[in-house]
């Protein structure tokens, strides 16, 4: 493997990375399916299947019935055909617009200052930036209110010491035991 540029390295680590291609979703969700962003949330990808909470059965069955539309917007949005199906659940949604702080315009000018100080350093110093700039954005989630969950270190809203896709997983893996145990 040869030298890379950062945006090659990025391109790379988000045809590896599933919870990049998670992020990249939830980033995305209010253009992927524009008013129901505020009554449902994608949650996580599994084997190909990117699963979804819904509000309620209304619009569960309304996402259902448009389900295609929503799985060619996903993947056009990750440029790559890694989701193959999309799993509807009613829950509580999680209200959090995940795009807010993406079009600040302090934060557009600082992105390109920031850009520009990483054209000529070496990898070890970039690494070391990216790192600062991740504890910072992190500071400045925690300022917001969020928490950082206790399994997986997601940033999140909510009371509880674990982000939702943690206690979902939790249940679900509590349940595939007890099934298991029945059986």
């Amino acid at each position: 493997m040869g030298i890379m540029n950062v945006s090659e390295a990025v391109e790379e680590a988000i045809l590896k990375s599933k919870k990049l291609k998670e992020g990249i979703i939830r980033g995305h969700w209010k253009n992927i399916v524009e008013k129901l962003s505020e009554k449902s949330e994608p949650l996580w990808i599994k084997e190909g299947i990117l699963y979804v909470v819904v509000e309620d059965t209304i619009y569960l069955h309304h996402m259902s019935m448009n389900k295609n539309k929503y799985l060619k917007k996903v993947q056009e949005t990750l440029k790559v055909d890694y989701v193959k199906d999309i799993r509807f659940k009613v829950s509580k949604v999680q209200k959090c617009d995940y795009s807010e702080f993406k079009y600040e315009k302090i934060v557009i000018e600082k992105k390109e200052e920031f850009i520009s100080e990483l054209k000529e350093l070496s990898l070890e110093e970039k690494i070391c930036i990216l790192k600062r700039k991740a504890k910072e954005r992190e500071q400045a989630l925690e300022l917001k209110g969020y928490k950082k969950c206790s399994v997986c270190g997601m940033m999140f809203l909510g009371e509880a010491e674990v982000c939702k896709l943690c206690s979902l997983k939790d249940v679900k893996d509590k349940v595939l035991e007890d099934k298991d145990d029945n059986e």
